[in-house]
């Protein structure tokens, strides 16, 4: 099996980027897939990062380093981090980086 069917997220919809969608933010409309390119977290289901939710550019422009790699999050995601006060905003680049990191 492919990327383009990977079952289906725990609220029974199907998941993979040949399903079409519309942004998970409330009031948005934006047509999206359900791809990992519009997950939060970048990963299908819920993460340590990212929720389970899918968002277009707008909703999920937030990024999050982890280690070596940099994972896009939703806006909802990224509060709960800060507010976590484990990680940091780090620039005007939307950038999050773990406290102990810095």
């Amino acid at each position: 099996m492919g990327w383009s069917n990977c079952g289906e997220d725990s609220a029974g919809r199907p998941i993979g980027y040949a399903f079409e969608a519309t942004c998970d933010h409330q009031g948005c409309n934006s047509k999206i897939n359900r791809g990992l390119s519009y997950a939060c977290g970048d990963m299908h289901g819920e993460t340590e990062l990212g929720c389970e939710r899918y968002f277009c550019e707008e909703h999920r422009h937030i990024a999050v380093e982890d280690g070596d790699r940099c994972i896009s999050v939703c806006n909802g995601c990224a509060k709960e981090l800060i507010e976590s006060e484990e990680w940091l905003a780090c620039s005007i680049d939307c950038v999050l980086k773990r406290r102990n990191d810095i």
